[in-house]
């Protein structure tokens, strides 16, 4: 396993391949059994690389999550991270920061307004640290799905159903259930909106349903809180859109006053977005970099207290305790923009650097949803996990190898197509993310400071054998 640097290339990956060697060798002990993040319905907008992956018509969700191997935690001699006079403090400031945060900039929905105002919070914060800062803008292809009320100034945003069209429609709503036969008005529903619930039957089934008895646009609202991606089987005829359970209810009970026109439009735009990037002064350009980032963006409507807001508030606090050291490598805090519909911000970054600025990365730390869960997980790079487990031993801090199931990914994925050795923190219960559950008072600030003073220590190794 070798780890990319600049400079003397040959003497720094025997350094490092000793240091890996040295901890290799150290006596192991059973970590136990390790849970997979995958405590989220399958067909879920959950950190997905876009194209999202198929989904199966009208699949439902699942929270079982399911056990892998046990994995060696071995102690070596790694530097030592005190959970007490380290994690302890550091949970403190984190969870202020967090704070703040949620309640200055909540919702931060991906190329809004809302994205923006964050990105300026997040510039200022770096800039009273003493970093040097700036914003990196790219552009994102995407879709706009929304759902909005005569007479209401504020849309539902949502998601195409994939497979059905471009467009916009407009009529009046008519709840029709799950969209079973005996759901259906005597008469059908020409030229209405059809709201339906998800579950039991397929979204080819009940699209296909509601188009055939002349509906112009159909809505599907989740039978569990969070967002969701769906898709039909075919290709659909009229607009066909998801939205969460609480935006299904609010319709519901605004039909339940009466006769309410709606309005569906579905359709390509290409907006804006920015990542925030932040570096420590004075760095030796020729000895390469280090990079930590995390997404600071929320899907639609939520507050983003552990998605992502736990990882930008452990990146903010390692910012905050790093910035008067000293590193033979350059440190690049960067909060990516636009993840949370396709990892755009990451990916972006990624193509703007250079084969040689490639090669000069020796490893890219991710931080993204770890404030909720057992205890402080990680995954990636086989040798930069083992060391971080080694750093965890010697200090005490709970922590725990993870691994994710099929369709999720988050912006570590660009860094490790790429080539660059990365290493993920996050923590394994994903039960409340995407909804409007993702709420501060179920985030626990001592993940906050295990993942940052794990980080801190992992970056000390990395000075330690780049010495």
């Amino acid at each position: 396993m070798s780890i990319k640097v600049l400079g003397d290339t040959t003497v720094r990956v025997w350094v490092l391949l000793t240091l890996i060697f040295l901890l290799a060798c150290g006596t192991g002990t059973p970590s136990g059994t390790v849970p997979r993040a995958t405590a989220v319905p399958a067909d879920g907008a959950v950190e997905t690389v876009p194209p999202a992956p198929p989904v199966a018509a009208g699949s439902e969700p699942t929270a079982t999550p399911t056990p892998v191997p046990p994995s060696p935690s071995p102690t070596a001699s790694a530097e030592p991270v005190s959970e007490d006079a380290v994690s302890a403090r550091l949970a403190l400031e984190a969870f202020d920061f967090l704070e703040t945060f949620t309640r200055e900039v909540s919702p931060r929905e991906s190329t809004t307004e809302q994205e923006q105002d964050a990105a300026e919070f997040l510039r200022q914060r770096f800039e009273a640290l003493g970093y040097d800062v700036h914003l990196q803008p790219f552009e994102v292809e995407m879709e706009r799905a929304q759902v909005s009320l005569a007479g209401e100034g504020e849309s539902i945003s949502g998601f195409r159903l994939s497979r059905s069209p471009y467009g916009e429609a407009t009529g009046l709503l008519v709840a029709v259930g799950r969209a079973f036969e005996e759901d259906i008005p005597d008469g059908g529903i020409a030229g209405r909106i059809a709201l339906i619930e998800r579950g039991t039957i397929s979204f080819e089934e009940k699209v296909s349903r509601v188009t055939a008895a002349g509906a112009v646009a159909a809505i599907v609202y989740n039978n569990a809180a969070w967002h969701f991606r769906g898709t039909l089987a075919t290709d659909g005829s009229i607009p066909a859109v998801s939205v969460t359970r609480a935006a299904g209810e609010r319709l519901l009970a605004s039909i339940s006053q009466g006769s309410v026109r709606a309005t569906v439009s579905v359709a390509p735009v290409v907006a804006d977005s920015v990542n925030v990037i932040a570096e420590m002064p004075g760095a030796d350009p020729d000895g390469g970099l280090v990079i930590l980032g995390g997404h600071y963006d929320t899907v639609p409507g939520v507050p983003g207290a552990n998605d992502n807001g736990s990882g930008i508030a452990a990146l903010m606090t390692i910012a905050a305790e790093v910035s008067d050291r000293s590193y033979p490598f350059t440190l690049r805090f960067i909060g990516f923009g636009a993840e949370e519909i396709g990892l755009y911000g990451s990916q972006f970054h990624v193509e703007s650097l250079s084969e040689d600025d490639l090669d000069g990365v020796i490893a890219m730390f991710n931080f993204d949803a770890l404030g909720t869960g057992r205890a402080a997980g990680v995954l990636g790079d086989p040798a930069l996990v083992q060391s971080t487990l080694d750093v965890a031993a010697a200090g005490g801090v709970d922590v725990e190898e993870q691994s994710l199931g099929a369709g999720w990914s988050s912006d570590h994925a660009p860094f490790e197509n790429a080539g660059v050795p990365v290493l993920f923190f996050l923590s394994d219960d994903f039960s409340r993310i995407h909804s409007p559950e993702d709420r501060l008072e179920f985030v626990r600030p001592e993940l906050l400071g295990d993942a940052a003073s794990l980080a801190i220590g992992m970056l000390n190794l990395l000075r330690d054998a780049e010495s």
